[in-house]
């Protein structure tokens, strides 16, 4: 097969992985419990039904922006079976990503082009690629926190100088041309740190208690959970203690004690930050 039959046989595939999983997921009843960013919560067949229709949602609409994903946080209680279906389908998302990328090689739109072909002109790419998150240990606890971070990448002054001139253009503005004199005074091989906020991400804290009181041991991990989580439960078990969280509520960020660019941007334009000496 070519890159496009591959890429045409790899969404397919997704298709009918995804198609067996949800048809799974509405006939299981063990409990669920959904929360959205809006401070609305769902149970049991409410929350898997919010679930459903997030997975089914393809395409983005013609008012949002195709980055942007729809988050699902939560817990539901699985079957064997529907953990492996979940398993499978997650193997069917890369599987599709790979091809993607092999198409994209040449032309970056390439994929976009074929999938509009296919009656999916608005496919929402990011959003199809995440997985549902799966853990085949029912933990203690889950409890979800919204995080940030930020991306700082160092250039050289010369960089600096092109991006400025780029976004400047040929008749640049008094607010371009005092950043451009203010890099021009620097000494040449001065860097430039580029620092860029990166949008809220929910994750989950996992906790599994394990031993007695005399042994006892705490195992811990952090996962992303833009997806609600799945994890094992038989008929009538209970779900692990849990605690939503709420963008609103995020706390703000500290200051780390080794931050060595300064605090106000040198070149607001690009988000330009000076390092700080030490010494």
């Amino acid at each position: 097969m070519n890159d496009e039959q591959q890429l045409q046989y790899r969404f397919a595939q997704f298709r009918d992985r995804l198609n067996r999983f949800l048809i799974q997921l509405a006939r299981e009843d063990r409990p669920a419990w959904i929360f959205t960013p809006e401070k609305r919560e769902f149970r049991d067949r409410a929350a898997r039904e919010q679930l459903i229709a997030v997975l089914e949602r393809l395409e983005y609409p013609d008012d949002r922006d195709g980055r942007e994903t729809d988050p699902c946080p939560g817990i539901v209680g699985a079957s064997a079976t529907t953990l492996e279906l979940a398993a499978s389908l997650n193997q069917a998302r890369d599987a599709f990503k790979r091809a993607v990328l092999n198409l994209n090689r040449r032309d970056p739109q390439a994929a976009r082009r074929l999938m509009a072909q296919m009656g999916y002109p608005r496919l929402h790419f990011k959003q199809l690629y995440r997985h549902v998150p799966i853990l085949l240990r029912k933990p203690d606890s889950i409890r979800f926190t919204w995080g940030a971070t930020r991306s700082i990448k160092r250039i050289s002054r010369q960089e600096a100088y092109q991006r400025l001139v780029k976004l400047a253009g040929d008749d640049p503005s008094p607010g371009y041309q005092k950043q451009l004199e203010a890099l021009a005074r620097l000494d040449r091989n001065e860097p430039i740190a580029i620092v860029q906020d990166l949008k809220p991400h929910i994750k989950a804290n996992v906790c599994w208690i394990l031993g007695g009181d005399e042994e006892r041991k705490v195992e811990r991990r952090m996962i992303s959970a833009a997806l609600a989580i799945l994890l094992p439960l038989d008929p009538g078990e209970a779900l692990p203690k849990h605690s939503a969280a709420y963008p609103d509520e995020r706390k703000r960020r500290k200051t780390r004690a080794d931050v060595k660019i300064e605090r106000e941007p040198f070149l607001p334009s690009i988000r330009g930050h000076r390092y700080l000496r030490t010494g």
